[in-house]
């Protein structure tokens, strides 16, 4: 930043500060002036942009929302799940037994038998089953 003896070289120094003050105090008109026309110009979008949150918060979604999110939940699902899954982690226990360590937050699955009480011929037998 120039010094303002710089921009106004007087040797009178109160003329001089009243000429510096008298623009600095017309460029903040200018800048003030232009703030209000962005905010006229902007406050309907402004406004919309509010209904729509207010919209969503209270679980009223416009079409367009539910269909974006329908459509980016179909690309994405299979990624989601396979995330989750990571969370489950399977071992051996130090007495040789299976284990799987699960998350509280899946606690609505409920694991199932290997069916290795069933035949060999069956459609579980082996397998660990998952119920929701």
């Amino acid at each position: 930043m120039k010094l303002p003896i710089s921009i106004y070289p007087y040797k009178n120094i109160e003329d001089y500060n009243l000429d510096y003050l008298a623009k600095k105090i017309d460029e903040l008109g200018i800048k003030s002036q232009s703030y209000d026309e962005w905010i006229a110009h902007h406050e309907n979008e402004y406004e919309e942009l509010k209904a729509l949150y207010d919209a969503v918060i209270s679980g009223n979604f416009p079409q367009s929302i539910k269909d974006a999110f329908s459509e980016w939940m179909r690309g994405n699902a299979l990624d989601l799940v396979g995330e989750l899954v990571h969370m489950v982690f399977f071992g051996l226990t130090d007495n040789g037994y299976f284990v799987a360590y699960i998350p509280e937050s899946w606690s609505d699955i409920i694991f199932g038998t290997t069916g290795l009480d069933t035949f060999p011929s069956d459609v579980d037998y082996g397998h660990l089953t998952l119920n929701y």
